[in-house]
């Protein structure tokens, strides 16, 4: 999906906080996943947010580690976090991570980092996904730590099963219309998306269930919360430029 379409969508939204289905307050979002990340990762390090759109968890990450970097395909999302959402700490670029070159630069730059990953790989098509795994390693280095939370193939039965049931999800709607959200396959099976990891240069350390926090609302006013995965990972010292056989 290119830069071109995401700024296509950034620019169409308000620009206040929750325009976005997945801009959740913090203490719904990073708040809950800072600690899992805390458990494995050096905090010490510098964090890269991929996918940062609006900035509204980067900043709140940037109370918590030293120095953060918040990175998107879209340039109108890193101008509206850089207007909305800054920080002393915290550096706004523009940046797609399928150029593994612009991973090596970001390496350059700020040395080996941890990095915050949430719903970004669903988007992308299988060969893109394993690209931007590798771009993700060069980022992470020896030392730094990923924490991904991922969309399944259960978030969008689950999703469809609302919408065939009469639920008004105009945002949800808006994602459909615009990028076909619902229609694109997820990352994997629940109990493949370790796989996907795994068979692409990572050793990870821990997966689970976590709700991915919307801002959404159901007809009976409920926040609308989506069954997705977590998990956290490393660099796998046996990574190397050899494919292997994915998922």
């Amino acid at each position: 999906m290119t830069g071109a379409v995401w700024d296509a969508y950034w620019s169409s939204l308000p620009a206040e906080p929750g325009a976005a289905l997945w801009d959740s307050p913090p203490r719904l979002t990073a708040a809950r996943h800072l600690p899992l990340l805390r458990a494995h990762a050096d905090l010490s390090l510098p964090l890269v947010d991929v996918g940062c759109g609006s900035g509204r968890q980067t900043q709140w990450l940037a109370h918590h580690v030293p120095q953060v970097v918040g990175v998107d395909i879209a340039e109108a999302a890193v101008e509206l976090a850089a207007a909305s959402h800054p920080a002393p700490n915290v550096t706004y670029r523009r940046a797609d991570l399928l150029d593994e070159d612009a991973a090596a630069s970001l390496r350059a730059e700020f040395g080996a980092v941890n990095v915050y990953l949430r719903g970004v790989l669903h988007q992308l098509a299988p060969d893109d996904r394993r690209t931007m795994l590798r771009s993700i390693r060069t980022l992470l280095g020896p030392a730094g730590v990923l924490f991904a939370q991922e969309l399944t193939e259960r978030t969008g039965w689950y999703l469809a099963e609302l919408l065939a049931g009469g639920e008004h999800l105009p945002k949800a709607a808006g994602l459909a219309a615009h990028f076909g959200f619902g229609a694109r396959i997820a990352p994997a099976h629940d109990g493949r998306l370790r796989l996907l990891f795994e068979h692409n240069g990572y050793d990870v350390v821990a997966d689970g269930d976590i709700a991915l926090h919307t801002t959404e609302h159901t007809c009976d006013g409920r926040p609308l919360e989506l069954p997705t995965r977590y998990l956290l990972a490393r660099a796998s010292e046996r990574a190397s430029g050899t494919h292997v056989p994915r998922p």
